[in-house]
């Protein structure tokens, strides 16, 4: 595929012609119950105003109103004739804007995210639904700084393994500091987990100091000697606490355990799941029903359950992991990280790799890949 024109870079829609081959089928206009819309956005009015701007824009191709609020940064990419013909060949290829899917907002540090799937097609009918991902953030003055507009797919009809899914949620590295993936990646011979249904794209994350997890000559029996034990263990993104599971005692390295030990799952909406575990127990410090935050500590690592020594095991699934026989790993990015000291705005790193967040530059690279998938602002 020959590369985007730089505006698409800002405002990714994807046509079919990039559509990966392993797409799910789109349901039909009879298939209601997946489809039922709200009209207008139900979120706080800043950002649900921009929301029903951009529902406008796309159906009467006036993006007058929008522009006047992107930030400078966004500005230099993004003119109003480029916001223009962009929604007009959204509309031409998928139909226009019939309501909105779902939505959810989030906050990452000052900015306000906004997050939601629309419905695109004939208002009459006799065509195939497109749900499309319109994804924005806005900053402490109320103005536009980041903008994607893609292709989404219906999550209902993914099977796994799910290889070219696209999560819509913004998910970050779940502690702070440098830490080592011991296992991650698409590959089996990267990724211990990729055998396993529910966690095949599951991270195992520790911390090295000088090449070693533990220091030089301290007691390998000791959980306390590990680097990454008491670490704080972050939401990796904003969502609900739909589990928990705490008193699970620690193992006494290298002896292994059973299950996930303590940890959480957090719903992000949109019919994905993060499953965290091995934490030390008494360290959690959320319960079922409470709203997190993306980067709200929410336990400590520590080496319960399945586990040999103090390590973050994170994976992110559809459907509650083991709640429901049909639930299967997705694939999940890290945003805004680091990995081998080189800065992705979306990376999956992969064992072998040390991967620390980063904290928004000044200037942005926007990576341009073959695909559905272009992002900006992060």
């Amino acid at each position: 595929m020959a590369p985007m024109p730089r505006v698409l870079a800002v405002l990714l829609l994807a046509l079919a012609a990039c559509r990966p081959t392993s797409a799910p089928t789109p349901p039909s206009p009879a298939d209601t119950l997946r489809t039922r819309t709200i009209a207008t956005s139900h979120v706080d009015p800043a950002r649900a105003a921009v929301m029903d701007q951009l529902l406008g824009a796309a159906r009467s191709g006036d993006t007058s109103g929008l522009m006047p609020r992107a930030t400078a940064r966004l500005a230099a990419t993004l003119d109003a004739d480029a916001l223009r013909s962009s929604l007009h060949a959204l509309t031409s290829s998928f139909g226009p804007p019939l309501g909105i899917l779902e939505e959810q907002v989030h906050r990452e540090g000052p900015s306000r995210w906004y997050s939601g799937l629309v419905l695109h097609g004939q208002p009459r009918g006799g065509g195939v639904l497109t749900p499309v991902l319109y994804q924005f953030s806005l900053d402490p003055q109320d103005r536009l700084d980041t903008l994607l507009v893609r292709e989404h797919w219906f999550i209902d009809n993914l099977r796994h393994p799910a290889e070219a899914y696209l999560p819509v949620t913004r998910f970050h590295l779940p502690a702070r500091g440098t830490w080592y993936v011991l296992h991650g990646g698409r590959a089996r011979a990267t990724n211990y987990h990729h055998g396993n249904r529910h966690q095949r794209w599951a991270y195992d994350l520790v911390v090295k100091r000088d090449g070693r997890q533990r220091a030089r000559g301290s007691d390998r029996h000791s959980n306390e000697s590990y680097h990454a034990h008491g670490e704080d263990l972050l939401a990796p993104a904003a969502g609900t606490v739909v589990h928990v599971v705490e008193g699970v005692p620690e193992n006494r390295p290298p002896e292994r355990g059973r299950a996930g030990g303590n940890g959480l799952i957090i719903d992000h909406g949109f019919g994905e799941y993060s499953a965290m575990w091995h934490a030390i127990p008494g360290s959690l410090e959320v319960a079922v029903g409470d709203r997190v935050e993306t980067g709200q500590r929410v336990a400590k690592v520590g080496n319960s359950g399945r586990s040999t020594g103090p390590h973050i095991h994170w994976h992110v699934s559809y459907r509650l992991p083991g709640g429901i026989e049909e639930a299967f790993g997705l694939p999940a990015d890290m945003t805004h990280v680091y990995v081998d000291d080189t800065w992705y705005a979306h990376k999956m790193p992969v064992r072998g790799q040390y991967v620390r967040a980063a904290q928004r530059p000044a200037v942005e690279i926007t990576p341009v890949a073959d695909g559905p998938r272009v992002f900006v602002g992060g």
